[in-house]
Protein backbone atom coordinates (compact mmCIF):
# COMPACT_ATOMS: atom_id res chain seq x y z
CA UNK A 1 0.00 0.00 0.00
CA UNK A 2 1.27 3.38 -0.86
CA UNK A 3 2.03 5.28 2.25
CA UNK A 4 0.22 8.13 2.44
CA UNK A 5 -2.60 6.44 2.83
CA UNK A 6 -1.81 4.90 5.95
CA UNK A 7 -2.77 8.41 7.07
CA UNK A 8 -5.00 10.49 5.39
CA UNK A 9 -5.25 14.09 6.02
CA UNK A 10 -8.81 15.59 7.37
CA UNK A 11 -9.27 18.16 3.84
CA UNK A 12 -9.02 15.09 1.82
CA UNK A 13 -11.19 12.39 3.72
CA UNK A 14 -14.54 13.31 2.40
CA UNK A 15 -14.20 10.71 -0.64
CA UNK A 16 -13.06 8.01 1.69
CA UNK A 17 -14.87 5.08 2.60
CA UNK A 18 -16.91 5.68 6.19
CA UNK A 19 -15.76 2.37 6.84
CA UNK A 20 -12.06 2.98 6.63
CA UNK A 21 -12.19 6.00 8.91
CA UNK A 22 -15.76 5.64 10.99
CA UNK A 23 -18.40 8.29 10.88
CA UNK A 24 -16.58 10.66 13.38
CA UNK A 25 -13.65 11.03 11.09
CA UNK A 26 -16.25 11.12 7.96
CA UNK A 27 -18.91 13.68 9.13
CA UNK A 28 -15.90 16.26 10.37
CA UNK A 29 -14.82 15.76 6.87
CA UNK A 30 -18.03 16.57 5.12
CA UNK A 31 -18.63 19.69 7.74
CA UNK A 32 -14.65 20.46 6.26
CA UNK A 33 -15.44 20.10 2.30
CA UNK A 34 -19.03 22.70 2.50
CA UNK A 35 -16.85 25.63 4.34
CA UNK A 36 -17.49 24.76 7.77
CA UNK A 37 -14.73 25.76 10.50
CA UNK A 38 -12.83 22.84 11.45
CA UNK A 39 -9.69 21.88 13.22
CA UNK A 40 -6.57 20.91 11.01
CA UNK A 41 -6.09 17.35 11.28
CA UNK A 42 -5.76 13.74 9.93
CA UNK A 43 -7.13 10.56 9.66
CA UNK A 44 -5.62 6.83 10.52
CA UNK A 45 -7.50 4.55 8.68
CA UNK A 46 -9.13 1.03 9.25
CA UNK A 47 -6.13 -0.29 6.84
CA UNK A 48 -3.38 1.02 9.49
CA UNK A 49 -5.11 -0.61 12.38
CA UNK A 50 -5.10 -3.49 10.43
CA UNK A 51 -1.91 -3.93 9.41
CA UNK A 52 -0.73 -3.29 13.09
CA UNK A 53 -3.25 -6.58 13.70
CA UNK A 54 -1.29 -8.35 11.12
CA UNK A 55 2.43 -7.52 11.71
CA UNK A 56 1.64 -8.96 15.34
CA UNK A 57 -0.18 -12.39 14.72
CA UNK A 58 -2.98 -10.46 16.64
CA UNK A 59 -5.92 -11.82 14.92
CA UNK A 60 -5.15 -15.84 15.63
CA UNK A 61 -4.49 -14.41 19.56
CA UNK A 62 -8.03 -12.36 19.78
CA UNK A 63 -9.65 -15.43 18.07
CA UNK A 64 -8.74 -17.98 21.00
CA UNK A 65 -9.15 -15.49 23.59
CA UNK A 66 -12.91 -14.87 22.15
CA UNK A 67 -13.50 -17.73 20.25
CA UNK A 68 -13.98 -20.76 22.85
CA UNK A 69 -17.14 -19.86 23.91
CA UNK A 70 -19.97 -17.16 22.75
CA UNK A 71 -19.96 -14.18 24.43
CA UNK A 72 -23.10 -14.84 26.17
CA UNK A 73 -21.61 -17.67 27.87
CA UNK A 74 -18.47 -16.02 29.31
CA UNK A 75 -18.99 -15.06 32.85
CA UNK A 76 -17.82 -11.49 33.15
CA UNK A 77 -14.13 -12.26 35.61
CA UNK A 78 -13.65 -14.66 32.11
CA UNK A 79 -14.28 -11.73 29.67
CA UNK A 80 -12.51 -9.41 31.78
CA UNK A 81 -9.42 -11.82 32.22
CA UNK A 82 -9.54 -12.20 28.47
CA UNK A 83 -9.95 -8.75 27.66
CA UNK A 84 -6.88 -7.60 29.58
CA UNK A 85 -4.93 -10.31 28.22
CA UNK A 86 -6.05 -8.75 24.64
CA UNK A 87 -5.05 -5.43 25.86
CA UNK A 88 -1.52 -6.29 27.53
CA UNK A 89 -0.47 -7.71 23.75
CA UNK A 90 -1.17 -4.42 21.94
CA UNK A 91 0.98 -3.00 24.94
CA UNK A 92 3.91 -5.38 23.72
CA UNK A 93 3.12 -5.46 20.17
CA UNK A 94 5.72 -3.55 17.20
CA UNK A 95 4.19 -0.50 14.85
CA UNK A 96 4.83 -1.61 11.76
CA UNK A 97 7.75 0.54 10.42
CA UNK A 98 5.60 2.45 7.60
CA UNK A 99 2.64 3.00 9.57
CA UNK A 100 4.93 4.58 12.24
CA UNK A 101 6.86 6.28 9.92
CA UNK A 102 3.30 7.82 8.45
CA UNK A 103 1.98 8.94 11.74
CA UNK A 104 5.65 10.60 12.85
CA UNK A 105 5.35 12.37 9.42
CA UNK A 106 1.96 13.30 10.24
CA UNK A 107 2.39 15.07 13.16
CA UNK A 108 5.15 17.00 11.95
CA UNK A 109 3.12 18.91 9.57
CA UNK A 110 0.56 19.41 12.52
CA UNK A 111 3.67 20.47 14.50
CA UNK A 112 5.93 18.40 17.22
CA UNK A 113 5.29 21.11 19.54
CA UNK A 114 1.46 21.30 18.79
CA UNK A 115 -1.02 20.32 21.65
CA UNK A 116 -3.18 17.19 19.60
CA UNK A 117 -6.33 15.45 20.53
CA UNK A 118 -6.07 12.09 19.69
CA UNK A 119 -9.38 10.65 19.60
CA UNK A 120 -11.18 7.36 18.43
CA UNK A 121 -13.57 6.50 15.35
CA UNK A 122 -14.73 3.51 14.86
CA UNK A 123 -16.79 2.48 12.32
CA UNK A 124 -20.31 2.09 13.35
CA UNK A 125 -19.51 3.27 16.76
CA UNK A 126 -22.18 5.98 17.05
CA UNK A 127 -25.90 5.95 14.88
CA UNK A 128 -29.64 7.30 16.10
CA UNK A 129 -29.92 3.89 18.20
CA UNK A 130 -26.50 3.45 19.98
CA UNK A 131 -23.40 5.16 20.86
CA UNK A 132 -19.94 4.35 22.25
CA UNK A 133 -19.45 7.14 24.08
CA UNK A 134 -16.87 7.37 26.48
CA UNK A 135 -16.20 3.36 25.64
CA UNK A 136 -13.40 3.69 23.29
CA UNK A 137 -10.05 5.75 24.98
CA UNK A 138 -9.68 9.53 23.54
CA UNK A 139 -6.61 11.65 24.97
CA UNK A 140 -6.28 15.26 24.53
CA UNK A 141 -3.31 17.81 25.04
CA UNK A 142 -1.18 15.29 23.30
CA UNK A 143 2.67 16.87 22.55
CA UNK A 144 5.05 15.21 20.11
CA UNK A 145 5.86 11.89 18.03
CA UNK A 146 6.33 9.29 20.82
CA UNK A 147 3.26 10.62 22.90
CA UNK A 148 0.99 10.00 19.65
CA UNK A 149 2.16 7.02 18.40
CA UNK A 150 1.89 5.27 22.00
CA UNK A 151 -1.99 7.27 22.32
CA UNK A 152 -2.76 5.82 19.00
CA UNK A 153 -1.97 2.48 20.56
CA UNK A 154 -4.04 2.88 23.63
CA UNK A 155 -7.33 4.22 21.52
CA UNK A 156 -6.57 0.61 19.26
CA UNK A 157 -6.41 -1.22 22.31
CA UNK A 158 -9.36 0.80 23.93
CA UNK A 159 -11.66 -1.28 21.09
CA UNK A 160 -10.84 -4.53 23.36
CA UNK A 161 -11.82 -3.03 26.77
CA UNK A 162 -14.16 -5.07 29.09
CA UNK A 163 -16.61 -2.36 29.08
CA UNK A 164 -16.34 -2.25 24.88
CA UNK A 165 -16.73 -5.73 24.76
CA UNK A 166 -19.94 -5.97 27.00
CA UNK A 167 -21.93 -3.35 25.03
CA UNK A 168 -21.08 -4.99 21.89
CA UNK A 169 -22.71 -8.38 23.72
CA UNK A 170 -25.72 -6.09 24.49
CA UNK A 171 -26.03 -5.01 21.20
CA UNK A 172 -25.50 -8.91 19.58
CA UNK A 173 -22.80 -7.55 17.39
CA UNK A 174 -19.32 -10.07 16.79
CA UNK A 175 -16.73 -8.29 18.83
CA UNK A 176 -14.21 -10.34 15.87
CA UNK A 177 -15.25 -8.05 13.42
CA UNK A 178 -14.72 -4.44 15.30
CA UNK A 179 -12.20 -2.29 13.81
CA UNK A 180 -10.84 1.32 14.41
CA UNK A 181 -9.33 4.10 12.75
CA UNK A 182 -7.66 7.14 14.90
CA UNK A 183 -9.15 11.01 13.96
CA UNK A 184 -6.07 12.74 15.54
CA UNK A 185 -6.67 16.95 15.28
CA UNK A 186 -5.35 20.19 16.78
CA UNK A 187 -6.45 21.15 19.86
CA UNK A 188 -8.46 24.66 20.11
CA UNK A 189 -8.01 26.56 23.62
CA UNK A 190 -10.79 28.83 24.20
CA UNK A 191 -12.64 30.63 27.11
CA UNK A 192 -14.81 28.08 27.00
CA UNK A 193 -16.57 25.16 25.13
CA UNK A 194 -18.53 22.28 24.95
CA UNK A 195 -21.28 20.40 22.98
CA UNK A 196 -24.72 21.33 21.04
CA UNK A 197 -27.44 19.25 20.08
CA UNK A 198 -29.85 20.40 17.47
CA UNK A 199 -32.50 18.32 18.98
CA UNK A 200 -33.11 17.67 22.59
CA UNK A 201 -31.90 14.25 22.16
CA UNK A 202 -34.08 12.89 25.27
CA UNK A 203 -37.61 13.38 23.89
CA UNK A 204 -38.74 12.78 19.98
CA UNK A 205 -39.33 15.48 18.00
CA UNK A 206 -38.16 17.63 19.86
CA UNK A 207 -38.28 21.78 19.32
CA UNK A 208 -35.64 22.52 21.44
CA UNK A 209 -31.79 23.00 21.08
CA UNK A 210 -29.66 21.90 23.89
CA UNK A 211 -26.29 23.56 24.20
CA UNK A 212 -23.78 22.79 27.65
CA UNK A 213 -20.57 24.70 28.09
CA UNK A 214 -17.73 24.90 30.18
CA UNK A 215 -15.13 27.24 31.14
CA UNK A 216 -11.53 26.32 28.92
CA UNK A 217 -11.46 22.65 26.83
CA UNK A 218 -14.77 20.55 27.23
CA UNK A 219 -12.66 17.66 28.60
CA UNK A 220 -14.28 17.54 31.67
CA UNK A 221 -17.78 18.48 30.14
CA UNK A 222 -17.41 14.81 28.00
CA UNK A 223 -16.18 12.90 30.93
CA UNK A 224 -18.57 13.98 33.06
CA UNK A 225 -16.71 15.40 36.11
CA UNK A 226 -17.80 18.98 35.77
CA UNK A 227 -21.54 20.28 35.64
CA UNK A 228 -21.58 22.78 32.88
CA UNK A 229 -23.82 25.49 32.02
CA UNK A 230 -27.11 24.09 30.88
CA UNK A 231 -29.59 25.74 28.12
CA UNK A 232 -32.68 24.84 26.66
CA UNK A 233 -33.72 26.88 23.58
CA UNK A 234 -36.35 26.93 21.37
CA UNK A 235 -35.34 26.40 17.56
CA UNK A 236 -37.71 28.69 15.83
CA UNK A 237 -37.89 31.89 18.61
CA UNK A 238 -34.18 31.02 19.26
CA UNK A 239 -35.53 31.68 23.18
CA UNK A 240 -34.10 30.62 26.18
CA UNK A 241 -36.67 28.09 27.57
CA UNK A 242 -34.65 27.13 30.19
CA UNK A 243 -31.25 27.90 31.91
CA UNK A 244 -29.48 26.30 34.45
CA UNK A 245 -26.26 26.98 35.92
CA UNK A 246 -23.18 24.71 36.17
CA UNK A 247 -20.96 24.38 38.95
CA UNK A 248 -17.27 25.14 39.29
CA UNK A 249 -15.30 24.41 41.98
CA UNK A 250 -18.15 22.87 43.94
CA UNK A 251 -20.03 26.37 43.93
CA UNK A 252 -23.37 27.15 41.57
CA UNK A 253 -22.41 30.12 38.98
CA UNK A 254 -24.88 32.83 38.24
CA UNK A 255 -23.02 34.27 35.52
CA UNK A 256 -24.01 32.57 32.46
CA UNK A 257 -20.74 31.53 30.09
CA UNK A 258 -22.70 32.62 26.92
CA UNK A 259 -24.86 35.40 25.97
CA UNK A 260 -28.16 35.19 24.54
CA UNK A 261 -26.02 36.52 21.30
CA UNK A 262 -23.75 33.68 21.43
CA UNK A 263 -26.90 31.25 21.70
CA UNK A 264 -28.18 32.72 18.59
CA UNK A 265 -25.20 32.02 16.82
CA UNK A 266 -24.72 28.25 17.53
CA UNK A 267 -28.63 27.48 16.17
CA UNK A 268 -28.08 29.31 13.30
CA UNK A 269 -24.53 27.18 12.72
CA UNK A 270 -26.85 23.95 13.75
CA UNK A 271 -29.34 25.14 10.77
CA UNK A 272 -26.55 24.91 9.04
CA UNK A 273 -25.19 21.54 9.77
CA UNK A 274 -28.29 20.19 9.42
CA UNK A 275 -29.28 21.95 5.99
Amino acid sequence: MDSDAWVIPLAEAATVDQQQIGGKAAHLARLHQTGFHVAPGCCIPVAAYERFLQANQLPLMIQMELGRKSLEDLRWEELWDSALRIRNRFAEAQFPVEVEHAIRRAVRDLGSRTPLAVRSSAPGEDSANRSFAGLHESFLHVVGEDAVVESVRLVWASLWSDAALLYRQELALNPLHSRMAVLIQEMRIEDCSGVAFGRDPRIEDSENAVVEAVPGPCCELVDGTVDPDHWLVHRTSRQVVRFTPGRRDGDPQNEPLLAQLDLESLLTLLDRVEA
